[in-house]
């Protein structure tokens, strides 16, 4: 999606006409956990989460600063020596070795290196049971809140994540801070979206846990669509991953603890919702969004 793109009704089709999905299902393993800066370390945690308990996921998603953790180096120099560009990373073969081990598809946080030290860009890459490194979304919406600057590690994303088919199942991403614009939902959900993984590194504070809990609701029920999130735990991030339906109600919910968990999407859900709440329609008819160049 590039910016300056505009929304119209020709969009709504995959909403409105396309209905031989009743009976497709999407199993995902969401991985909760505590990483640190190092991620030699990080993948073994992944691996040993994986190993002990995965079962049948199609697509297992790793949760935000999975790779390294900017926040906790806090010196965008010393983040930028961690980087690594995908084409010659360090990290991403131990991903690519656990995805062909198991034959699943995994969603990983990449701290991408770019050629303006200190900066980096805060990516999503899905690393396909083939094998196959796809990028698929830079974070636009940096986390300069709470006594946070993001922008001084990162530079921010300018499109919409690719939108991603596993199993039927058109899936888009979003990282974290993302999932306080709702423009962003509701966006992917007119260009088809059936689900939108949030990667997530919640930081912790009052009631924060809450607000994670009352915007991930808010996001699916206002465009009809699943939404997975993969949130970090101990003692800098809030924990209390899940899967919200596309009614909004939260129907998975992974405490505080580390842990992997597996659960099912089912389209039937989205199209039973958006049969009843036709909001995304409705909302095309009234309404254009459009990203800004800058």
């Amino acid at each position: 999606m590039e910016p300056g793109f505009v929304f119209n009704l020709s969009l709504l089709n995959v909403l409105s006409e396309n209905r031989c999905f009743i009976l497709s299902k999407l199993t995902v393993g969401i991985i909760q956990a505590s990483y640190t800066t190092q991620p030699s370390e990080n993948i073994d945690k992944t691996y040993s989460l994986i190993k002990k308990n995965y079962k049948e996921a199609d697509l297992i998603i790793l949760p935000e600063y999975s790779m390294t953790n900017p926040l906790i180096l806090k010196d965008p120099e010393r983040a930028y020596e961690v980087s690594e560009y995908p084409t010659s990373s360090k990290y991403l073969p131990g991903i690519v070795k656990i995805a062909n081990e198991y034959g699943v598809n995994i969603l990983v946080h990449f701290i991408e290196k770019t050629d303006k030290p200190p900066l980096t860009k805060s990516t999503s890459i899905l690393v396909t049971n083939r094998g196959e490194l796809l990028p698929v979304y830079n974070k636009i919406h940096l986390f300069d809140a709470y006594g946070f600057k993001e922008s001084s590690f990162f530079e921010p994303g300018r499109s919409l994540s690719k939108l991603i088919s596993v199993n039927g199942f058109q899936l888009a991403f979003a990282i974290c801070y993302d999932i306080r614009f709702p423009e962003l939902f509701r966006s992917y959900a007119l260009l088809g979206a059936h689900a939108v993984i949030v990667q997530s590194g919640w930081i912790r504070g009052p009631l924060k846990e809450e607000i994670l809990d009352k915007l991930a609701s808010s996001r699916a029920h206002e465009n009809t669509m699943y939404v997975v999130v993969v949130n970090q735990t101990g003692e800098m991030f809030t924990g209390r991953s899940g899967v919200f339906n596309p009614m909004g109600y939260r129907e998975l919910d992974l405490g505080l603890d580390e842990k992997y968990a597996e659960y099912t999407l089912t389209l039937r859900e989205v199209e039973k919702a958006r049969e009843i709440l036709p909001v995304v329609k409705q909302s095309a008819e009234k309404w254009d969004i459009r990203l800004k160049s800058k």
